[in-house]
């Protein structure tokens, strides 16, 4: 964690402050649970159906509007 600097105390140097930026960078990366492989292939097979069924909602929605539009088009003209 970043250390607090008082009034009284001079400020490290702008390398050691890089430093000590990149060690508590690292220190928080130890902390995280990675997922096992396992847990991204069920995550991005989730994902890819997801975006399946959107793309499949939107396509109906325009084949319809569309439809809908040149049923206007065609009356007005």
């Amino acid at each position: 964690m970043a250390k607090q600097v008082t009034a009284d105390e001079s400020r490290p140097g702008f390398i050691k402050r890089i430093q000590e930026f990149f060690d508590d960078i690292f220190g928080e990366l130890k902390k995280v649970t990675w997922p096992t492989r396992e847990d991204l292939m069920a995550s991005t097979k989730v994902t890819l159906f997801l975006l399946l069924v959107m793309a499949a909602i939107v396509f109906v929605y325009d084949r319809v509007f569309g439809f809908v539009i040149m049923m206007i088009l065609d009356f007005a003209s």
